[in-house]
């Protein structure tokens, strides 16, 4: 990400997309550098200005009436990410897989941070480390026991770890509210889509085609025959990671 290494200080702005019915749980984020931020938040105003887009972007609202304003969401956000100006990184867990009773003492409130640790240390850690920089990562305001100070200090023990490093990476977690920030909403969108194709919401009976045909915008503009690919990490733009769990070995008696 050529614009990186020019500064210390990146944004990672993520949430995850899961709904109670669904096989498939998403994890998404972008990255972007400090000093793009501003530049991505007037991008954006100029774009919600031309196309009289002025409420919260969500995947849930996307409708036959607002497709093709979501499609140019979907163009402006590819346009700046092929600068990389910023970065779209997801993670796909198969919930039928999760065991909350033996990994996570029964607490799906914690087996959902560990997800979100597998998610940021994988995805984005890897930044950090290689552009020398400085991470603050934001998540969605939510009501939780989990405190985001102690979430730091794992996350930064786990980067260190993965990847020799003898710094601490992650500067801060911080909570911010996802309806007066662009950049999480943009990531909402996406990841929205990766969730409606994993969970084959497109296939079921009733389902809304703006959305078929928006999820299958995304992919085409990916390069993707379907967002259930999982990509290189190569292919830094826009990430997709099928998560595989491992199954813990049973004690021979």
């Amino acid at each position: 990400m050529s614009e990186m290494t020019m500064g210390p200080l990146l944004h990672v702005y993520c949430d995850e997309s899961r709904q109670t019915q669904d096989r498939f749980m998403v994890f998404g984020g972008l990255v972007v550098h400090a000093s793009a931020v501003e530049a991505f938040n007037k991008a954006m105003a100029l774009w919600r200005d031309a196309h009289s887009m002025h409420a919260e972007l969500k995947w849930t609202k996307v409708s036959g009436k607002k497709l093709a304003e979501y499609r140019s969401l979907v163009d402006l956000f590819f346009s700046l990410a092929g600068k990389n100006q910023l970065h779209f990184k997801s993670v796909v867990f198969d919930t039928t897989q999760i065991d909350y009773r033996t990994y996570h003492k029964g607490d799906k409130e914690l087996g959902f941070y560990k997800f979100f640790y597998q998610f940021l240390l994988h995805c984005f850690g890897r930044y950090g480390v290689e552009y020398n920089a400085r991470m603050i990562v934001h998540f969605d305001q939510r009501q939780t026991k989990q405190k985001l100070s102690t979430f730091c200090v794992i996350l930064n023990r786990g980067i260190r770890k993965k990847f020799k490093c003898d710094r601490d990476v992650v500067r801060s977690v911080q909570a911010v509210d996802s309806k007066r920030c662009e950049l999480m909403q943009v990531a909402d969108v996406l990841m929205g889509a990766i969730g409606y194709q994993n969970n084959d919401c497109d296939r079921r009976l009733g389902a809304r085609q703006a959305k078929i045909d928006l999820a299958d915008y995304i992919a085409t503009k990916a390069n993707l025959m379907t967002l259930k690919q999982n990509t290189p990490w190569k292919m830094r733009h826009f990430g997709i990671w099928q998560f595989q769990f491992t199954q813990r070995k049973k004690k021979t008696p």
